[in-house]
């Protein structure tokens, strides 16, 4: 058996879109064909006219779907006579993306065993000439198998006066919809789970209506319809504000955090995944730790809205220290970030119910919710952000065993 050559391709258009010109112009037979697999159930797919050869200039694509928090083991047989790269190809996406622009190739014969990345695979046999004296045949086998929980994964190894974030390098990022404004986004959040977002309260107090509320996942640009393959957008079914919630008469939030309630489970990929919670380290106070804050706000006080998600990077304070020079009461259930570099780095307006993170052990932590502020954009500028460790006992009652431990 020879050697399988395996090419890795990022397709500058979709490749299917080639495949689907050259099958109408030649007629050949093509066609697209999902299946939803049961758990540890094998199923048997082969290429037309199996074990006889394909028709030359066919091709045809399959979509499988695993149930949730399985992932796809997928063990193909692809033969090709003579045994050369030439017009019989397979492809396999193992985030199940039709169009394979993520895509590998084989061309040579041999065994192909391949795990999906998440929920969805795709995979499919291309000949590209129907007037090729090239032959092949394919016999696949697929299961899916239960996968261990994860989170807090990113793709890639402006908030006030940051940068623009890597596209998806932040996939637990939610952007929050008012059906009845015309803001595209008007506050931020997170996912903690298949059908949990956490957020702020006072984002939830403006508007309060679940059914009017939609949350949008998988997002960069909120400029471009299809920029995001991963881009999906959840209803929300209802609202759990933390009881204690109060603001108070200096603008200061208290029990500043919400949950809400995807009426449909959301799905993982490489662009949406849910974040982690610091649940093993709940004892810790993350003073003088460097995190993350991103968001759609706006990029200075007053300024405009950024269509990009934006990142900053700010260092977290003890909270005496937060509380002298605030000049305010910080509350053991509150965290406060630091633009320690004088950068003018914050949070700012619509940010607010976005996350503040901690990059450890290669996965990345929620340490806070983005709560409230002074003038935002200042060089060394203090933000107020609701600590998630006091308030685990109070999401734990809704979440539950939904969210992974790590």
């Amino acid at each position: 058996m020879h050697f399988i050559e395996l090419i890795s391709i990022m397709w500058h258009f979709p490749v299917f879109l080639l495949l689907s010109i050259i099958s109408l112009v030649f007629g050949q037979q093509q066609c697209t064909r999902h299946y939803d697999l049961q758990s540890n159930r094998v199923i048997n797919i082969s290429s037309a006219n199996y074990p006889l050869a394909l028709p030359s200039g066919s091709n045809c694509r399959f979509r499988l779907k695993a149930p949730r928090n399985h992932v796809i083991h997928l063990n193909c047989r692809f033969e090709v006579f003579p045994d050369t790269c030439g017009s019989e190809f397979l492809f396999i996406s193992r985030d199940g993306d039709l169009q394979f622009r993520d895509g590998e190739r084989y061309c040579r014969m041999g065994q192909i065993t391949r795990i999906s990345n998440f929920q969805a695979m795709a995979f499919a046999y291309y000949s590209s000439s129907p007037a090729t004296q090239q032959r092949s045949r394919l016999s696949c086998q697929a299961v899916a198998r239960p996968a261990p929980c994860d989170c807090g994964w990113s793709l890639p190894n402006r908030i006030a006066n940051g940068m623009e974030a890597a596209k998806h390098e932040f996939p637990s990022m939610v952007g929050l919809r008012d059906l009845t404004s015309n803001l595209p986004i008007f506050c931020g959040g997170s996912i903690v789970s298949q059908r949990f977002i956490v957020t702020a309260a006072h984002c939830t107090a403006r508007q309060p209506v679940a059914s009017r509320l939609l949350a949008l996942v998988g997002e960069h640009d909120l400029s471009r319809a299809t920029e995001s393959i991963y881009a999906a957008q959840h209803r929300i079914q209802s609202i759990f504000n933390h009881p204690g919630y109060r603001e108070t008469t200096n603008g200061a939030n208290i029990n500043d955090i919400a949950l809400l309630y995807t009426v449909t489970p959301i799905e993982w990929s490489r662009g949406v995944a849910p974040i982690c919670l610091p649940v093993r380290q709940a004892e810790s106070n993350f003073n003088y730790q460097n995190v993350d804050i991103m968001g759609w706000g706006t990029l200075g006080f007053a300024a405009s809205k950024s269509n990009t998600l934006q990142k900053a990077t700010l260092l977290t304070m003890d909270n005496a220290v937060c509380r002298s020079q605030f000049n305010s009461s910080i509350s053991p259930s509150q965290l406060c970030t630091y633009d320690s570099r004088g950068r003018g780095q914050d949070s700012c307006q619509y940010d607010s119910g976005g996350p503040v993170i901690l990059r450890q052990r290669e996965r990345m932590f929620q340490l806070a919710v983005i709560s409230f502020g002074r003038t935002c954009g200042q060089p060394f500028g203090i933000g107020v952000n609701t600590r998630i460790t006091s308030h685990l006992n109070w999401m734990w009652r809704y979440v539950g065993g939904g969210v992974c431990m790590r």
